[in-house]
């Protein structure tokens, strides 16, 4: 199949029908339930857990690309997408974080952050396959992962813009 038809490419790339931009600060959208507003985006924690603690960060400025981004934005984002993965380290203890920035599907910064486990092969490239599998855990299993990570947020420690020199 080839690229997106280059006027529906257009208005999600300009902002006009992005889906990120209608949903990401929504507290449920069919992909995810918001745990933290943070300094530069949004982290969701993505309803199919795929790996233990899949997490979305999403920039709260609809830009296309990284280098659309300013200075003070692109550093508040990667400080948040930083805590998300401290946060997933804490609570789930992966042996890496693999931090995803694609956007071919909806051209909007966000980054998966994707935990690996040693159950992953890390020679196979089919492990950072986010949309590889479907695991949904019960009603008590979410609200406790939710739960976990939004306390782990919020325990900090949270980089903030002046201590991490950003602009």
């Amino acid at each position: 199949m080839p690229w997106w038809p280059a006027d529906e490419w257009r208005r999600m790339t300009d902002g006009t029908e992005c889906p990120m931009c209608e949903d990401a600060h929504l507290p449920v959208n069919p992909h995810s339930e918001l745990i933290a507003e943070l300094s530069a985006s949004y982290a969701r924690l993505h309803t199919n857990q795929t790996q233990p603690g899949y997490t979305v960060v999403i920039s709260k400025r609809h830009a296309a690309e990284l280098h659309d981004l300013g200075p003070g934005e692109l550093c508040g984002f990667w400080s948040d997408v930083a805590a998300v993965g401290r946060a997933l380290t804490t609570l789930f203890r992966p042996v890496k974080i693999d931090n995803l920035v694609m956007g071919h599907l909806c051209p909007h910064v966000h980054c998966h952050v994707y935990p690996q486990y040693e159950s992953n092969d890390p020679r196979a490239l089919d492990h950072i396959n986010v949309q590889r599998g479907d695991v949904r855990l019960s009603a008590d299993e979410w609200r406790a992962r939710v739960d976990a990570m939004r306390h782990r947020l919020r325990a900090g420690p949270t980089p903030t813009r002046t201590n991490l020199g950003c602009p």
